[in-house]
């Protein structure tokens, strides 16, 4: 069964998000709930998430910040563990469908209401981008969404099927998912370019140059071919050529 979940008007978030600036972890930990006032559901399309859902997904949630040292701020790969972890339970544990993730309201609602401690230990500004769902490739939660959707390897062995989360940090990752209505929003040609990525050997100082370079060249090449139609294998050789032309440019080898 396909459940909707509640979501927030825009007035409503952007007010929980000015009144939660400066404050704490603990206090915001206090303010989580599980429904509000000016929470609204979609119109069609399935069955209203049942609360004991939404309360079970705040536990799965707060136990990944709790395991790395939550309420305490998090270190780099301490951010990067809990965002590998929670991107799993996202995708793989909320029943959120694509057609409700493109949602900020979605989002906003998770991060302000049911999830606002969370959303501040991850990100101690809530800047507005993170929070409100105005960008969803940016919001502390529907970027993690995303990512597991896209590098979902349904293909792969059952406890492999988001082995690829850990592959690209979230600045490469924003790179390829930034080009959303090219690259970013094929499932098919995000996979494979993290397949190929894994193989090469680019010195860490040339990593991001690499990928942009790599990138422009896709895009490039996207006017010409249907890279959604190419079996796995062709398209990681044709990726693998394309990475290679980029690294004789950038790094000269």
């Amino acid at each position: 069964m396909v459940y909707l979940y509640p979501r927030l008007l825009p007035a409503a978030a952007s007010h929980l998000r000015e009144e939660y600036l400066q404050r704490s972890v603990e206090y915001l930990c206090e303010r989580s709930a599980l429904s509000h006032p000016a929470m609204f559901y979609a119109a069609t399309g399935g069955a209203r998430l049942p609360e004991q859902r939404l309360g079970s997904l705040r536990e799965a949630v707060l136990a990944c910040a709790a395991e790395r040292g939550y309420p305490a701020k998090p270190g780099r790969k301490q951010a990067a563990g809990f965002d590998i972890e929670v991107a799993t339970i996202l995708h793989r544990d909320s029943g959120i469908v694509p057609a409700e993730a493109v949602a900020g309201d979605l989002w906003a609602f998770l991060s302000l209401v049911v999830l606002p401690d969370v959303s501040l230990w991850r990100f101690t500004d809530l800047h507005h981008d993170r929070v409100l769902g105005t960008d969803v490739t940016r919001h502390v939660f529907g970027r993690l969404w995303w990512r597991a959707h896209l590098l979902y390897d349904e293909d792969g062995g059952r406890e492999d099927l988001y082995a690829s989360l850990s592959v690209l940090n979230e600045s490469a990752f924003d790179q390829i998912y930034a080009r959303r209505t090219s690259i970013g929003g094929s499932p098919h040609l995000v996979r494979a370019i993290v397949r190929v990525w894994q193989t090469l050997d680019v010195p860490p100082q040339a990593e991001r140059k690499v990928l942009r370079d790599f990138l422009i060249r896709v895009l490039r090449l996207n006017a010409f071919i249907s890279f959604d139609t190419l079996p796995a294998d062709v398209l990681d050789e044709e990726l693998m050529g394309v990475f290679q032309e980029s690294l004789s440019v950038v790094v000269g080898v």
